[in-house]
């Protein structure tokens, strides 16, 4: 009988049951495929993390849906970092400040993990490319069940190229909390345009210093709604600021996010933007997360 440790961390958030719940197996070097997809789905939670060697970074993530791997996943890399420095691992025994590089599907991306009383991730985002997406609207806003007014069409509807999600500005905080749309039909839709997500926000929010609430959908992975989605942050960020929404001055800005309160699972954090000579934006999500089981998983 094989064990591995197993853990559930709550992303994004300072407090139990807020955020995005993510699973995290420290140490999976010698779980198979098969069995990485297995145990995601016994978790059932939208993102299950894995971390193995790697020969070209400090460690390798992957991350499994309960219906299928996904290439990138913000709240779960958030998670396993908070994992792997709560347990010491890959040097983190004392406080101090960290940074490492994890291979993963899309590349090499690096996280930085501050270890103090608290511990806090900073999760360099992937590339952010975002352009103008014409999409079937009558057939988008019967998946979504509104009405072509509550989207606010005085910014466009964008795709971020490299993740594939579609971008789309909603009127109000109101219209943005009835959203309850047909799955059948999204997941039509978003297989006609390989969308893996949609992202759907407002400028009105719940506090008043931040910027934008967002909610995020992925019928194409299975997931009916997504708590908080780290991947769609940085280039929702970019959005804000590509359309003049947030003002940029100097060579960066921090954006407070919010998402998950219309699921009752709260979550924050801030985007940092900069933007290079060419115009071209990166970012980091700076957030913390806690952890709310840990314990192990028996495999024959």
């Amino acid at each position: 009988m094989r064990r591995y440790k197993i853990k559930q961390i709550d992303a994004f958030t300072d407090r139990p049951f807020g955020g995005n719940a993510a699973g995290v197996v420290p140490s999976a070097d010698g779980l198979t495929d098969k069995e990485m997809q297995l145990i995601a789905n016994e978790m059932d939670l939208s993102e299950t993390a894995f971390i193995l060697n790697s020969d070209i970074a400090d460690f390798r993530i992957r991350w499994f849906t309960p219906k299928k791997e996904v290439l990138f996943c913000g709240h779960a890399t958030v998670a396993s970092l908070h994992a792997l420095a709560e347990e010491g691992k890959f040097g983190m025994e004392n406080d101090g400040e960290y940074s490492f590089k994890v291979e993963t599907m899309i590349g090499v991306i690096t996280v930085d993990v501050i270890k103090s009383s608290n511990i806090q991730i900073v999760l360099h985002s992937p590339k952010i490319s975002l352009v103008r997406e014409n999409i079937d609207m009558p057939a988008f806003l019967d998946a979504l069940k509104i009405k072509e007014d509550e989207i606010d069409l005085s910014y466009p509807i964008m795709r971020e190229t490299n993740l594939d999600y579609l971008y789309v500005p909603i009127i109000s905080l109101g219209t943005l909390k009835n959203i309850d749309y047909d799955y059948s039909k999204l997941l039509k839709f978003c297989e006609k345009y390989n969308f893996p997500g949609v992202c759907v926000f407002t400028k009105e929010t719940f506090d008043d210093d931040s910027k934008a609430h967002s909610r995020f959908f992925a019928p194409l992975y299975g997931v009916r709604e997504d708590p908080v989605t780290g991947s769609a942050q940085g280039p929702l960020g970019a959005y804000l600021l590509i359309n003049g929404i947030i003002d940029f001055e100097g060579s960066e800005v921090n954006i407070k996010s919010e998402q998950g309160d219309i699921m009752d699972r709260p979550g924050r954090l801030v985007i940092n933007l900069t933007k290079d000579e060419y115009g071209n934006f990166s970012s980091k999500l700076i957030s913390t997360a806690v952890t709310v089981l840990s314990g192990e998983i028996y495999l024959p």
